[in-house]
């Protein structure tokens, strides 16, 4: 259960605990974490993350050879960041 009320954590820190347990993580699953811990910005905050080099977009290619018909955009997790 969240605790709408504990902001020790900003919503990208949280978003960012959850992605670093994850290898690949296409869109639809940050919004779906978004909507369970009630973010409506988690997208944007993933974007925000690509941008700081924590998240890196799979190119079309390396998209295809891991998930075949994923029209959607994959992120790979750098976890040393």
């Amino acid at each position: 259960m969240t605790d709408l009320f504990n902001k020790e954590l900003t919503d990208k820190d949280r978003l960012w605990n959850w992605l670093k347990e994850q290898e690949f993580v296409k869109t639809s699953s940050i919004i779906a974490w978004g909507v369970q811990n009630y973010s409506n910005r988690a997208d944007r905050n993933a974007r925000q993350l690509a941008q700081e080099g924590k998240l890196i977009r799979l190119t079309d290619e390396e998209k295809a050879f891991r998930f075949q018909n994923c029209r959607e955009d994959v992120y790979r997790v750098i976890k040393k960041a």
